[in-house]
């Protein structure tokens, strides 16, 4: 079978990384394919195809010719993001297509552009043979498009990480004493990720716990901007931009809360690793937020843009640490229930089964009698 995905730089290369290693555990052989490139540092990657970023024809078309010996032999492909659907979609002949939508166009683009790709979206997500939804958002979207057998809610698969360092270890690092309040955020710098709220919500937080400091792990294109709205709002002795690490649970492990102020979301694997290792988290209520989490018992979750209800949140838990210490418990309860890896590889066996039955069961109703 083939694992396709597009650019990315995030969760998704993660997601293909572990369901990969945990399909082939299971006996399946895999072949991992994607732009140049795309799975340094995570994972195998088994051949090019230069999905591209644009909808360019020429692009998509030389992606189509790349793919095409990679999928005459294989059972089933699985396309992670919607080009990578389009061009498993213009194979001919293909196997069956199963599409996971990880990001819909509804939640990334405005006016025009979401209304002209809206439409090609909706005709990809029509064109496949099986769709995999990570969140309630999504499949609202996907129950208009496939019927309800071929619509299947599994969230992504996120690779186990193991701490590298203590939590003593992580601080003095990061120039942060023991007993300093200390918020964590692990996310792109990009404007989907709000960290703009975030930051107005620290100037709030420090009103009520002036010792506060804050980390924001990764990197990306705002960088430079968000830099500047921090030393804008007094922070810069306060908020420190750390960029990309390699294993960001260490420092989730070693903050006394852990911030995500997206405005939008599908699964996001922070929350996972972030319940994962039993730190407190206040989020956003984007994504698969809403449906697992409840407020105030395995998480605080606050509304999206609101920068004051955020700073409410993470300061009521950096003053009750014992608050904190109960939520943190309560998350990592639900991380052992809801994101085990293997319930969510099997997840996603069952989905590539059901839709090559049915790719059998179409062929033989379209042979002829003899």
């Amino acid at each position: 079978m083939v694992q396709l995905l597009g650019p990315s730089t995030g969760g998704i290369r993660a997601h293909v990384a572990e369901l990969t290693r945990r399909l082939q555990a299971r006996g399946w052989h895999v072949v991992v394919a994607g732009p140049a490139g795309v799975m340094d540092g995570i994972g195998a990657q088994h051949a090019d195809v230069a999905v591209p970023r644009s909808w360019s024809p020429i692009r998509l078309s030389r992606a189509r010719r790349q793919l095409a010996p990679l999928v005459h032999p294989a059972l089933v492909v699985h396309a992670h993001g919607l080009k990578a659907a389009l061009v498993a979609l213009t194979v001919r002949p293909r196997p069956p297509v199963v599409l996971t939508v990880h990001n819909l166009v509804i939640g990334t683009q405005r006016g025009l552009t979401r209304r002209v790709l809206g439409t090609v979206e909706r005709r990809i997500i029509r064109g496949v043979d099986d769709v995999v939804v990570i969140s309630p958002e999504i499949a609202q979207v996907v129950a208009e498009l496939q019927p309800p057998d071929r619509c299947h809610e599994v969230l992504p698969v996120s690779p186990p990480r193991v701490r590298a360092e203590s939590r003593l270890a992580v601080r003095s690092r990061l120039g942060v004493g023991d007993q300093t309040p200390l918020v964590v955020v692990v996310a792109r710098l990009h404007p989907q990720k709000d960290l703009a709220m975030f930051l107005a919500a620290m100037r709030l937080v420090v009103d009520r716990v002036p010792t506060a400091r804050a980390v924001v792990v990764g990197d990306g294109p705002e960088r430079e901007r968000l830099l500047a709205e921090r030393d804008r709002l007094g922070l810069s002795s306060v908020v420190q931009f750390d960029g990309h690490r390699p294993n960001p649970v260490d420092e989730m492990a070693a903050a006394d809360v852990v911030a995500l102020s997206s405005i939008w979301e599908g699964a996001p694997i922070a929350v996972a690793e972030c319940l994962t290792v039993g730190a407190p988290l206040v989020t956003t209520a984007v994504g698969t937020v809403s449906r697992y989490l409840v407020d105030g018992v395995s998480a605080r979750v606050v509304p999206v843009g609101d920068a004051a209800a955020m700073a409410d949140a993470i300061s009521s838990l950096l003053l009750d640490r014992a608050a904190a210490a109960a939520i943190g418990a309560a998350g990592a309860a639900l991380a052992a229930r809801t994101f085990d890896p293997d319930v969510l590889a099997d997840g996603v066996v069952e989905v590539y089964q059901h839709a090559v039955d049915r790719g059998d069961a179409d062929r033989e109703a379209r042979r002829p009698v003899s």
